[in-house]
C-alpha cells in the first residue's frame, strides 16, 4: 500500500510565476517551460533562446586560453620536424578520451605519436617520473599531458632533466605555490584565463587540437594533406565531459550536444561498439554517456589497465572493436560486484557508528577495499546519506582515498585547508582523490567535518526531494515534448527537471520487467505512461488520484511522446 512507503520530505523551490509567464509568452512556450528556464537563471528571451539552440559556431576560438599560442607553436614545430610526440593521459574516462583525441588528431596531421597511461593501483594519479622515463625511452622529444600535470612538479621536472619539451594541458585547480615547470601550460584555471573555466580535460585537449590545426594551416602544412575534421572528435569530447561531471552549461553544453549528434550519426567504431555492448538502444543522450559508456571506459582503469579502453577508442577494425567492447563490459560487471560488496560494508559502518549520524561529512576506511572503485562507492554513499563522503583503502599504514561531495561544499578547497594532513591530493568541487597516513584519519575527519558543519545547513539528506516546481498533470501536454528535448543535454548545473505533478488519476497499473511499476495516468490531454523502478508490488493496490515527484522525459518508442519517471508518490486529493 502507498501509505506504507517510507516518508520523504518534498520541497518545492521558490517560484517566480509572473516572470515565468512573461518569458513563456515571449518564447511561445507553455508556462511550465518558462518556470523551468527561470529556475536555470534564464530570465530573458535572448539568453533562453541561446541556451535552447546552442551552436558550434558560438564557441570562441582557442586564442583566449593563456599559453595556447606557445603550446600550438611547439606542437607544430614537432610535427613538421618529424619528432616523436608523447601524449600522457590519466586512467579515468576523461583522461582516456582526451588521450585518444590527441593521438588521433596528431596521427591525422602526419605526426609521430606514442602514448602513456598510468596503472591506477601500482602508479596512481598524475604524471610521475617513471612515466617521463617511459616516454623518453619510446623516443618522445615533446610530451603533452592531458587531464593531469598541473600539480606534477616532480614528473615534469624529470621530463625536463631528460631533455624533453613539456606541454601541460589540464583542468584541475592549480596547486598553491609553484606549478609544474612546463614549457607551456594550458589550463582554464589559470588566473589570466577568463575562458571556459568548467571544461573537462578532454575539452582542453579539443581546444589544443583546434589551435594546433590553425597553426599548422598557417604554416602551409595542409597544402598537400587534408586537415583533420575536428567535429568528428566531438563524440570523444561528449563522453569525457559527461564522465567527469562538469557543469553542462556554456562551452560544455555546446560540445556535448554536438558530440551527441556526431555519435548518433555514426561516430567512431569503438564508441558504437561500446554502446552496443552496454545495451544502449535508440539515440544516445547524455545519460547514456554518463551511465552506460563512461563506466565501461572507467572499468578498464579500475579493474585492469586503462590501455584496454584507449585501444578500443582508437580501433579502426569493426570486429576487433566489438571484441574489445565486450571485454570492457566484462570488466564493468566485475566492477559492479566489487562495488556492491564495498557499498554494503560502507553503509554498515555508517549505521553502526553513532558519530556518523551526527557528522555532516563521512570518512570511512577499511583494509582490503579495492582502490579502483573507491570513488564510485563514495558517490553511492553520498546518494544514500546526503553527506559528503571520503572512502579510504588502508594498507601498510597508508590510506588512499577518494571523495565525493554535495552542492555547497567545495571538496578541493576543503582539502587545501587540511593539506598538512595529506601526502597528496587533487580534484574539483565535487570529487577529489587524496593519500594520507592511516594515523591521520581521525584528525582529518574531525577537521573536514568542522568545515562541512560550517558550510552546510542541517539537512535531511537522502530523505528529502528537491522539486523544481509544481504542475497539474493537465500541463504535461504535447507542447512540452520539443521543449524538453531542447532543454537537454542534462547534467550538473542543468539537471533533468524533477517536478511535483498533481491531479493524476490511475487508469491502469501493472508490474513489468523485473518488478517495476508501470502506470497509465489520466488527467492530461492523452493517457500518460509512468514508471517507478522496483515498485511493481504496488500494482495490485494503487488507485485514486495521485501526487507524484517525477521527471518528465521524451520517449521515442512508438513516436515522440512524454512519459514520467517516478521518484516518489503519495495519495492526491
Amino acid at each position: 500500500m502507498i501509505d506504507t512507503l517510507p516518508e520523504k520530505k518534498w520541497r518545492v523551490r521558490n517560484q517566480s510565476p509572473s516572470e515565468a509567464a512573461r518569458l513563456a509568452r515571449e518564447l511561445g512556450l507553455p508556462p511550465l517551460a518558462g518556470q523551468l528556464l527561470c529556475n536555470r537563471g534564464l530570465v530573458d528571451a535572448a539568453s533562453a533562446r541561446d541556451f535552447l539552440r546552442p551552436r558550434l559556431a558560438d564557441l570562441p576560438g582557442p586564442d583566449g586560453f593563456q599559453g595556447m599560442g606557445k603550446a600550438a607553436s611547439l606542437v607544430a614545430e614537432a610535427v613538421q620536424a618529424g619528432q616523436v610526440i608523447g601524449v600522457a593521459g590519466d586512467y579515468d574516462a576523461d583522461g582516456v578520451t582526451a588521450t585518444a583525441l590527441l593521438v588521433d588528431f596528431l596521427r591525422q596531421c602526419g605526426g609521430k605519436v606514442v602514448w602513456d597511461l598510468p596503472h591506477r593501483l601500482s602508479e596512481g594519479y598524475g604524471f610521475l617520473p617513471p612515466r617521463a622515463q617511459r616516454l623518453a625511452q619510446a623516443g618522445a622529444r615533446l610530451v603533452i599531458t592531458v587531464d593531469c600535470g598541473v600539480s606534477d612538479i616532480d614528473g615534469v621536472g624529470a621530463a625536463k632533466e631528460l631533455g624533453l619539451t613539456v606541454i601541460v594541458t589540464d583542468h584541475h585547480q592549480l596547486p598553491p605555490g609553484v606549478a609544474a615547470p612546463a614549457d607551456a601550460m594550458v589550463n582554464p584555471q589559470q588566473d589570466a584565463c577568463a575562458l571556459a573555466k568548467h571544461l573537462a580535460g578532454v575539452g582542453v585537449a579539443f581546444y589544443l587540437a583546434a589551435a594546433c590545426r590553425a597553426e599548422l594551416r598557417a604554416r602551409g602544412w595542409f597544402a598537400t594533406r587534408p586537415a583533420p575534421n575536428l567535429r568528428q572528435s566531438l563524440d570523444l569530447v561528449a563522453v569525457g565531459t559527461c564522465a567527469d561531471v562538469v557543469p553542462l552549461v556554456g562551452h560544455n553544453r555546446i560540445l556535448v550536444r554536438e558530440g551527441l549528434l556526431v555519435l548518433n550519426q555514426g561516430g567512431r567504431r569503438g564508441l558504437r561498439a561500446l554502446a552496443d555492448a552496454s545495451g544502449a538502444r535508440g539515440p544516445l543522450d547524455a545519460k547514456d554517456l554518463a551511465f552506460a559508456l563512461a563506466p565501461r571506459i572507467n572499468a578498464a582503469g579500475r579493474i585492469d589497465h586503462p590501455a584496454q579502453a584507449l585501444e578500443l577508442l582508437l580501433c579502426q577494425d569493426e570486429p576487433q572493436a566489438a571484441q574489445r567492447a565486450r571485454l570492457l563490459d566484462q570488466l564493468n560487471q566485475q566492477r559492479r560486484a566489487i562495488e556492491q560488496e564495498m557499498l554494503g560494508q560502507a553503509l554498515e559502518d555508517v549505521a553502526s557508528e553513532p558519530r556518523h549520524q551526527r557528522a555532516r561529512l563521512l570518512v570511512l576506511g577499511r583494509a582490503g577495499w579495492h582502490r579502483g572503485v573507491l570513488g564510485i562507492v563514495a558517490s553511492r554513499v553520498v546518494e544514500a546519506t546526503g553527506k559528503p563522503a571520503l572512502l579510504f583503502a588502508i594498507e601498510n599504514g597508508t590510506a588512499v582515498g577518494s571523495g565525493r561531495s554535495v552542492e555547497g561544499f567545495h571538496l578541493q578547497r576543503a582539502l587545501v585547508g587540511v593539506k598538512h594532513l595529506l601526502q597528496h591530493f587533487g580534484g574539483h568541487a565535487q570529487a577529489a582523490g587524496m593519500t594520507t597516513a592511516t594515523a591521520n584519519l581521525p584528525e582529518l575527519w574531525r577537521q573536514l567535518d568542522q568545515a562541512a558543519q560550517a558550510a552546510l545547513p542541517p539537512g535531511e539528506g537522502a530523505a528529502s526531494l528537491e522539486l523544481e516546481t509544481a504542475a497539474h498533470v493537465s500541463q504535461l501536454g504535447p507542447g512540452l515534448v520539443d521543449f524538453l528535448a531542447d532543454l537537454a543535454p542534462h547534467g550538473q548545473a542543468n539537471p533533468e527537471p524533477l517536478l511535483l505533478v498533481e491531479g493524476a488519476t490511475v487508469l491502469s497499473a501493472s508490474s513489468v520487467g523485473r518488478g517495476h511499476l508501470r502506470l497509465l495516468l489520466g488527467g492530461a490531454a492523452a493517457p500518460l505512461p509512468a514508471f517507478w523502478l522496483g515498485h511493481g508490488e504496488l500494482a495490485a493496490d494503487i488507485g485514486g488520484p495521485l501526487s507524484l515527484a517525477c521527471q518528465p522525459r521524451v520517449s521515442t518508442y512508438g513516436g515522440r511522446h512524454l512519459e514520467l519517471f517516478i521518484h516518489d508518490l503519495r495519495p492526491g486529493v
